[in-house]
């Protein structure tokens, strides 16, 4: 089942997935956009990519969205949009009014933002969106990283009745498995004017009878905590990953989420899931595709998941942002691990030391964390993906953004993805090392790769982190598709199938170290328009996956296939 969004069956919601009006608007700003005189001349898919469609491929600027919709009535209601890239200003117009309900910045994470001065009836939902770069507006996304940076409603949206009373949001921990006990905690809002009104709020769990708890608001806000011990309950492993259903009901509104049994844990060098010490066997993951950009259909996310189940993975590293919800809800019930990642890559001292770049991680964290909680997939946190963890004047930084992901989630391990051991000075506020390399491709030839490999893991070893489990993760060959040589010589299909089948014998039949590896990459995906990135990167893209951009697999994938799948017998 895949699910964009929080299930409801009394909650009214209507999704505004399909087609919208659009107009490119180019170099305008948006705050000098006149939103009621916009002319639309077009029509455009949402969820999608503008610059991915064949008119405005490669178009940067302001693009203007909009779709009729309709108010219940005058109580409060709430769009909600999985991603919009790069930053966006929602408005409605209804008549003579125009309503400016919020600006958003960065694109790979949920948002929300609530009506309450419209009037019952229609009106015209207009989202302008901008693609550019920015760094004052928008620093999370720049110029220099190595992917392609789409623009659009790339990830679906919707619009609720959330009326006077409502549940604002829902997280479910485990809180014993062995019990098989969960802590349950729903934050329920209204915006009644009696700070004294008081309500129920009705909690079952897979059909069981219902409980119900009082809810106590004040200045518009009550908690609810409650245990739960579910006995009949099966646990979520990566090869058996039970599920559970949570309903939740308050006065006309609920909400259902999904939710495993499972604790992560890290002990004697291993991740543990329930105990049981598992090895991630896996690939980084880019969503990207040359027909829709970053803002895949649902079925080319099944066709990726059917794909890294055919090779055996049991792992994902969503590089280098958080993934779709819809694929998330897939990890759950295929029992897939993710490694979820703030949006990050390469960033210096310049921005680890800007207050407004640790702010706007600061927002992508809670926004990835408050999204992705209660997906028992979802077993790491990582951020700042190789950025200079080298750099003394970088500490302050990370362990703002460390001690953010922490505060929010202490139930799950913190990791960053590096390329700089042995000097690397911030292991310490870590619990899994995680190292990118490329022995083989950018450094030395194949034979070098078990030596090199166990040069760093050695190292490892040897200093203060030793004893903390390790991931490859990064490590792998370009491979232009379709280009072969008997010869093996780089950027052939064959080289790339020669280096991972070395990487994964040496990690896992001859040595037993390393806990987890995610290759890089699953798809070849469009990299930065940069010049000097894309002269080292052949036909503009970054070729390292072992399927190409369309999904057809290369040599390489039938050796994952045959190593992997060997090693989880």
């Amino acid at each position: 089942m895949i699910r964009c969004f929080a299930e409801h069956e009394k909650r009214s919601v209507t999704d505004l997935e399909g087609m919208w009006d659009f107009t490119f608007l180019g170099d305008l700003d948006v705050a000098q956009t006149d939103v009621a005189r916009i002319a639309y001349n077009d029509r455009i898919a949402v969820p999608g990519c503008f610059d991915a469609t064949p008119k405005y491929a490669g178009c940067r600027g302001l693009a203007a969205y909009r779709k009729r919709i309709h108010f219940d009535d005058a109580t409060r209601h709430r769009f909600t949009f999985n991603g919009v890239h790069h930053r966006c200003r929602v408005v409605v117009v209804q008549g003579e009014k125009t309503i400016t309900l919020a600006e958003h910045a960065g694109g790979f994470t949920v948002f929300s933002t609530d009506s309450t001065d419209h009037d019952p009836g229609a009106a015209d939902l207009v989202v302008l969106v901008d693609n550019r770069f920015d760094y004052d507006r928008c620093p999370t996304h720049l110029d220099y990283f190595d992917w392609y940076h789409y623009g659009g409603i790339a990830r679906g949206a919707e619009l609720s009745r959330l009326g006077n009373t409502w549940i604002e949001s829902v997280r479910i921990d485990t809180s014993d498995f062995r019990s098989k006990t969960v802590s349950v905690r729903v934050v329920c809002r209204t915006d009644s004017v009696s700070a004294d009104d008081e309500a129920a709020l009705a909690i079952s769990i897979n059909d069981d009878e219902i409980s119900s708890f009082p809810v106590a608001f004040a200045a518009g806000v009550a908690r609810v905590d409650a245990d739960f011990t579910l006995v009949d309950a099966k646990l979520w492993f990566p090869d058996r990953p039970a599920l559970n259903t949570a309903r939740f009901a308050l006065g006309d509104d609920d909400l259902i989420e999904r939710f495993g049994i499972r604790r992560v844990s890290i002990e004697q060098g291993e991740i543990r899931i329930n105990d049981r010490p598992v090895r991630l066997l896996g690939v980084c993951r880019h969503e990207a595709h040359p027909q829709f950009g970053c803002g895949l259909p649902k079925s080319i996310l099944v066709e990726d998941i059917q794909l890294i189940e055919e090779m055996g993975c049991n792992f994902v590293r969503g590089s280098h942002y958080p993934q779709d919800p819809a694929f998330l809800d897939l990890c759950d019930e295929r029992g897939i691990c993710v490694w979820s990642e703030a949006i990050g890559w390469q960033h210096t001292a310049e921005h680890l030391n800007d207050p407004d770049f640790i702010n706007a991680q600061v927002v992508d964290i809670r926004e990835m964390v408050a999204t992705s909680c209660n997906h028992p997939s979802v077993i790491m946190w990582g951020l700042q993906n190789e950025s200079h963890s080298e750099d003394p004047a970088n500490r302050r930084g990370y362990e703002t953004l460390i001690g953010e992901i922490r505060s929010l989630d202490p139930s799950r391990p913190v990791t960053f993805a590096s390329n700089h051991w042995p000097d690397d000075l911030f292991h310490d506020l870590i619990d899994i090392i995680s190292i990118n390399m490329y022995p083989g491709w950018y450094d030395g030839e194949i034979g070098e790769i078990p030596a090199k490999i166990d040069a760093i893991v050695g190292s490892i070893d040897a200093s203060s982190s030793g004893g903390k489990p390790i991931i490859i993760s990064e490590i792998g060959a370009g491979a232009v598709p379709g280009t072969h040589d008997r010869n093996k010589t780089r950027w052939s299909e064959e080289y790339q199938a020669a280096l991972i089948d070395i990487v994964i014998e040496h990690l896992f039949e001859k040595r037993d170290r390393v806990c987890g590896l995610s290759l890089w990459q699953f798809c070849d995906c469009r990299t930065s328009e940069e010049v000097r990135r894309i002269l080292s990167r052949p036909r503009g893209f970054n070729n390292k996956g072992v399927v190409d951009e369309y999904r057809r697999p290369k040599l390489a994938f039938d050796v994952v296939k045959s190593r992997f799948n060997s090693l989880r017998r």
